[in-house]
């Protein structure tokens, strides 16, 4: 019920929102003189309230405002509001949002100051914006020659950039970047290193990724984390990247080892590194040229000494992916070309050397109407800087610039061209003599107008080859003949060309010069976890006749089919919201005017802030799920077979999967040797023995101190699956000499092999049953093909072999083992296969007197995919041979054992091929015997038991073996089980269970028995009778039976509140009595009121009160007048019956049954006399109680009787008695019955009171029924 009020009241808090402020970006902001000032105000559930900006006017002693809404208020025009609020636009991304940004064009010195946002709500919410505008005459040199070592300005600008990050604090980047409040202590490298952050990491983990990216602040630390030797799975810190684990297991690493080192690199880098350049931008010079330029980085700019310009050529149009190809891979040096380089042909990726002075460079050489991926790198001679923002670009012919027109030129009329060369058909000349309806032509279309072809796209073409464009658009080569404008007829190649003939229709406007070139100087600022801000310049071309722009932009993660989504706008700046956290986008502009949409603008690749890494999973050709279903892994932990396997999961199956788990990691390692990736992941020597799939006993005490490790394994074990080869398979001795022995084997089912390495030793028959598990031996023999003759052997002596499969990435595991004595005849039955290596670590896990239970490690020497079945070989000390039993698990339990008795065992594996050796031989005692013993029950809660609530039994036994206890409540059983510790939850208690008893039974001595009485606690319950007939002036006792535990305040009163009690008196006598002497029993009350009078009559409460509860039961004293004893005039009713003259000495004052009963000829007149003597009442009651039989029971109330001889014989003193008894205390029939009409369906029924005993009366029933029909229905009035 809480849960629910805290949903609905969560609920209603959101449905209800104020607005907020809380994601404001609220930084100072520092521009330079006649650079645009942007401040940011984010708003949530704005509603109908007025956003406000307004400035601080220390003069007027009151802000001024400058906006409202989106209307600007000031007289200055350079102030706006930047708030896109139009609705959508059908296939279009919706616009408007929560970000409200004050435009401040061309700042001035003069507009430094503190502005307001503000929001006209109640209460008011304000935040506050400081605007810093440094004058440009302040700003550093562009070029700074670092060979010039006597520029003192230039020494005294590094030293106090050095100064300033002495301790690295990046504070302000990490405000921008969004990082909570509560996070910011780790913004600042100090604080890191002294634990002053004020959380814990797990707290901020949400906000590393940004916090990570802002403590490298681009500058690559790489190569000082592989020096101080970070392992390369903790070195995307010194990348200034950091991905939050998912529910993936691969994504919980460990490199808490390495922080300190990693935070060490990135002190020093920060100190003597450039950052990465700003401001890259690209021009297109030609379809084979670009110019890219950038403005320095902003820290430690004086030492930088060169930078790099890196171009990738992308494999299409559109493509998210670069091309993978590497045709020169020599370093290009520009520093003797001023700026320009010429590169060779058709590289897919090159680096360019520029000199520090200068900021740009042109490329020439590239391939036509290619998109190019750019990105510039800084360098001193200490390392370097992580790369700038992405940029992309497209190779293509620039447009002559013309003189901006305010209108677009008027298209080329070739429709009129069309009807020179004689084409009339209607249909043609709409669809191929218009550039723009082109774009419509259909199938039927091309059809038609196959004979006007030629000259159709001939006038579409205007005397212009468009091929280039057609080109760079994707078109194949039988549409490029459309292109041209030189086609001679139309044939089936060019049904195809139908799909294209929107882009032919852009390529023909774009020919005829009427669109407006690419949107110059396109670029991103002011990235957030959810928009950024985009600007751009008109385009060069035919830039006064834009009329709006498409924003186009699209995730890159999600590969190439991912459509571009398409916003309009007319206003620059433009705020790109409802973006994705932590994502990469790709975005760039088009400008349109009235013909069309003209050439895109470079192509920027942005991240947004804060983002989760997705693990991605893996297609090696080992299936790992496929050997635990071959393995026997059971089906509840089939989710943990996976290297993608999630978190939730593990944790979710450690408790279901123990006995599993060996046989998960086995299938994990897949049979080879990972070693080498878990030591170059950093995980420590104690667990490298998981790296191998084999779990020792040593690895088992330490399994706690590596579990954090669990991610760097499963990434090896994914890794190698890809990389080293499998285990050999089918390993056996095929002949055998005195001195040699021959062993053929298969090759791995997966993985390449170089080679094979044949690894034996001799040994001795004690060390045979236990192999070590280091993966090598004495002597090796290294192979090419999948078999070996090793000679030089010993004879008679005993030998393990096995073999490794190898390449240049590693090994395998043995797979299996062959131990053989190299003597001839050691082949008599053929061959010998490598079976198992003999299970190792064998010990006593628990015994008791009666079972001992004993478990081992699986074989060091198996293969992955083998299903190990495990004999178990048990005697007592006495006994001469072994009992034998089969299991497919690491244990077995001994049971029905006797006391104080000593049993010797051994295990074996075995496979598919044989059994292995047997393990070390283990000796072991079972436990003396002592009869059970059972403790008194312990009851919780300890003080009292609430009945209707819970509560919980603890039975403790002693003895061995275990003994089995039971539980009984009340006698009953409730529960029975086989330990030391039952604890059983009772709900729902009741008063009867109150009597709890323990038993404890072993099989020696007697059964020990324990109980305990208890008191169920309980509110009061009162029950007693409702209404209480008395007559006037008699003495009347009102009586309650009470339940209830602890002891209740008893009492009665007459009001409900119980404040005015009654107590004993002349009047009262209260009376509180027990039911019986057991501590639990009921409470009796009663009350006694002397020589009632009507001032008594009406309600009295038996009030009760305890711990739990308050209880009143109300009770109703009514009174009676005294009856005055009616004279029944028997003989005039005798008459009105017609009861005969011989009859009627019976009707006297009374009726004298006695008179007439031995009178035959009056038994006909017995039902007459009954009639006058029930005198109109109902006395059945009464009859019953004297056992008066239902055939005769009419007779009470004066009706007929089916057996007059037989009632009259037996019942009629009975009867006759009952008459008299309830004379004066059964009221008469109710008189005067009449009914008056309400509705159409309902009438009301009116009577009199009785004439006899109508005091008597507590309440009337009416009895009614439809005429004709027998079921009669009744009703009792209020």
């Amino acid at each position: 019920m809480e849960i629910q009020l805290l949903a609905a009241i969560s609920f209603i808090a959101v449905a209800c929102a104020l607005p907020t402020l809380r994601d404001s970006i609220r930084q100072p902001l520092h521009v330079f003189e006649g650079e645009d000032a942007l401040l940011t105000c984010v708003v949530r559930n704005l509603e109908s309230n007025t956003l406000l900006w307004k400035r601080e006017d220390k003069e007027r002693g009151a802000p001024r405002i400058l906006t409202a809404g989106e209307n600007r208020v000031t007289s200055d025009l350079r102030f706006d509001v930047l708030h896109d609020s139009a609705p959508a636009v059908s296939g279009s991304v919706s616009s408007g949002g929560d970000v409200w940004v004050l435009v401040i064009k061309s700042a001035r010195a003069a507009d430094t100051g503190t502005y307001i946002c503000e929001i006209n709500s109640n209460p008011i919410l304000r935040s506050f914006h400081s605007l810093y505008v440094v004058p440009s005459k302040l700003e550093p040199p562009s070029n700074i020659n670092p060979a010039s070592n006597g520029n003192s300005s230039t020494t005294a600008a590094i030293d106090s950039t050095s100064s300033q990050i002495v301790n690295h604090n990046y504070t302000e980047c990490c405000s921008s970047n969004n990082v909570t409040s509560a996070c910011m202590g780790f913004c600042s490298l100090k604080n890191i290193l002294d634990g002053t952050t004020g959380l814990d990491p797990e707290q901020c983990e949400a906000d590393f990724p940004s916090i990570v990216k802002c403590m490298a602040d681009g500058t690559n630390h790489v190569p000082c984390c592989i020096e101080e030797g970070v392992p390369d799975i903790c070195q995307d810190i010194c990348r200034g990247e950091y991905a939050i684990p998912t529910d993936d297991i691969r994504t919980h690493v460990s490199c808490s080892a390495y922080t300190e080192k990693t935070l060490a690199c990135i002190a020093e880098g920060i100190e003597i590194l450039p950052n990465a350049p700003e401001d890259v931008l690209v021009d297109i010079l030609s379809d084979k040229a670009l110019k890219i330029s950038w403005t320095r980085p902003s820290r430690n700019y004086g030492s930088v000494t060169h930078y790099y310009v890196n171009i990738s050529a992308l494999p299409g149009f559109d493509s998210l992916e670069v091309k993978t190809g590497l045709t020169d891979a020599a370093e290009k040096d520009a520093s003797d070309k001023k700026g320009s380089m010429s590169l060779q042909e058709q590289p897919f990726f090159m680096q360019i050397k520029i000199p520090a002075d200068q900021n740009s460079t042109t490329v020439d050489n590239l391939n036509s109407f290619t998109m190019y991926e750019i990105t510039v790198t800084s360098h001193n001679n200490r390392g370097s800087s992580l790369p700038s923002q992405k940029v992309r670009s497209l190779t293509e012919s620039p447009k002559k610039t013309k003189t901006p027109a305010m209108t677009a030129p008027a298209l080329p009329d070739i429709k009129e061209c069309c009807t020179k060369k004689g084409v009339y058909h209607g249909r043609c000349v709409d669809k191929f003599c218009d550039p723009i309806r082109t774009a419509d032509v259909s199938l039927p279309d091309l059809m038609i107008c196959a004979p006007w072809a030629s000259d159709s796209f001939s006038c579409l073409a205007n005397g212009i080859d468009h091929t280039a464009c057609c080109k760079s658009r994707g078109l194949p080569e039988p549409c490029i003949q459309l292109c041209t404008g030189n086609i001679t007829r139309v044939d089936y190649n060019q049904f195809r060309c139908i799909q294209y003939m929107s882009e032919l229709s852009n390529c023909l406007l774009q020919g005829y010069g009427v669109l407006p070139g690419p949107p110059m100087g396109f670029r991103v600022t002011h990235i957030n976890p959810t928009f950024a801000i985009l600007r751009w310049e008109m385009p060069k071309v035919l830039g006064k006749t834009v009329v709006s722009y498409n924003i186009r932009f699209r995730p890159t993660s999600d590969g190439n089919g991912t459509p571009y989504k398409t916003i309009n706008s007319k206003s620059v700046p433009y705020i790109l919201q409802n973006l994705m956290a932590s994502t990469e986008y790709e975005v760039y502009v088009t400008a349109l005017n009235e013909h069309g949409i003209g050439e895109p603008s470079t192509r920027i690749l942005f991240r947004t802030a804060v983002g989760l890494m997705e693990a991605t999973s893996s297609e090696a050709a080992y299936n790992v799920t496929a050997c635990c279903s071959m393995v026997g892994v059971s089906g509840k932990c089939m989710p943990l077979c996976d290297y993608s396997a999630k978190l939730t999961d593990l944790r979710q199956l450690t408790q279901t999967c123990t006995k599993d788990f060996p046989k998960l990691l086995r299938c994990g390692a897949g049979g080879r040797n990972h070693v080498q990736c878990c030591e170059r992941r950093g995980i420590p020597q104690a667990c490298l023995g998981f790296c191998t799939g084999h779990v020792t006993e040593e690895l088992v005490v330490t399994a706690a101190a590596c579990l954090p490790y669990v991610g760097n394994v499963i990434q090896c074990f994914e890794e190698g699956t890809g990389l080293i080869p499998g285990p050999v398979i089918q390993l056996h001795a095929t002949s055998i000499a005195d001195d040699s022995l021959t062993l053929i084997w298969q090759p791995p089912l997966d993985g390449s092999v170089n080679h094979y390495v044949v690894h034996y030793s001799m040994i001795d028959e004690l060390a045979s049953k236990a192999i070590a598990t280091a993966f090598e031996m004495d002597q090796q023999l290294h192979v090419i093909q999948p078999q070996a003759v090793i000679n030089n052997l010993k004879s008679k002596q005993l030998y393990n072999f096995f073999v490794l499969a190898a390449n240049d990435h590693g090994t395998s595991l043995p797979s299996s083992i062959i131990t053989i004595n190299i003597t001839k005849e050691a082949l008599s039955n053929g061959t010998i296969s490598g079976v198992p290596s003999a299970p190792q670590g064998i010990s006593v896990t628990s015994r008791s007197a009666d079972y001992i239970t004993v478990s081992w490690q699986q074989p060091a020497l198996v293969h992955p995919t083998d299903r190990l079945t495990y004999t178990f070989y048990y005697r007592k000390r006495d006994d001469k041979s072994f009992n034998a039993s089969s299991t497919t698990i690491t244990s077995y339990r001994l049971d029905n054992l006797t006391a104080s008795s000593q049993h010797i065992f051994y295990v074996t594996a075995s496979n598919d091929n044989g059994e292995s050796r047997p393990s070390e031989t283990l000796m072991a005692w079972t436990d003396p015997a002592y009869e059970a013993v059972v403790e008194v029950p312990t009851i919780h809660p300890m003080n009292i038991v609430l009945e209707g609530g819970s509560m919980t039994v603890i039975c403790v036994a002693m003895g061995t073996p275990m003994p089995t206890v039971s539980l009984y409540i009340s006698g009953v059983l409730i529960r029975q089980e086989k330990t030391r510790h039952m604890v059983a939850v009772l709900s729902n208690v009741t008063r009867s269970m109150n009597h709890i008893t323990c038993y404890a039974n072993n099989g020696y001595g007697q059964t020990s028995e324990a109980f305990k009485r208890i008191i169920i606690g309980r509110r009061p319950s009162i029950t007693g009778s409702l209404i209480t007939m008395a007559t006037l002036g008699d003495d009347v006792t009102l009586e309650c039976e009470v339940d209830a535990h602890p002891t209740p305040k008893l009492s009665f009163s007459r009001d409900t509140s119980a404040m005015d009690k009654i107590t004993n008196s002349s009047k009262y006598e209260v009376r509180i009595l027990r039911e019986n002497r057991e501590p639990d029993a009921n409470y009796i009350m009663q009350l006694m009121v002397r020589n009632m009078n009507v001032s008594d009559s009406g309600v009295y409460y038996c009030n009760a009160q305890n711990n739990f509860g308050t209880f009143a039961q109300v009770m109703k004293l009514q009174a009676r007048q005294k009856a005055v004893p009616s004279v029944m005039n028997v003989a005039k009713c005798c008459e009105e019956q017609n009861v005969t003259s011989t009859c009627m000495d019976a009707c006297t004052l009374f009726l004298d049954i006695e008179s007439v009963i031995d009178r035959p000829e009056c038994i006909g007149d017995f039902h007459k006399l009954m009639r006058c003597a029930a005198d109109g009442s109902d006395h059945r009651g009464c009859c019953t109680q004297w056992g008066v039989p239902r055939r005769c029971l009419d007779w009470c109330r004066g009706e007929a009787v089916s057996s007059i001889e037989l009632c009259a014989l037996t019942y009629t003193k009975p009867i006759i008695s009952c008459f008299h008894e309830g004379k004066e205390r059964i009221p008469g029939p109710p008189r005067n019955v009449r009914i008056q009409l309400e509705k159409d369906n309902s009438v009301k029924v009116l009577w009199d009171s009785p004439a006899k005993n109508p005091d008597t009366v507590e309440l009337y029933r009416v009895f009614w029924r439809l005429q004709g029909v027998k079921k009669t229905d009744r009703m009792t009035p209020d």
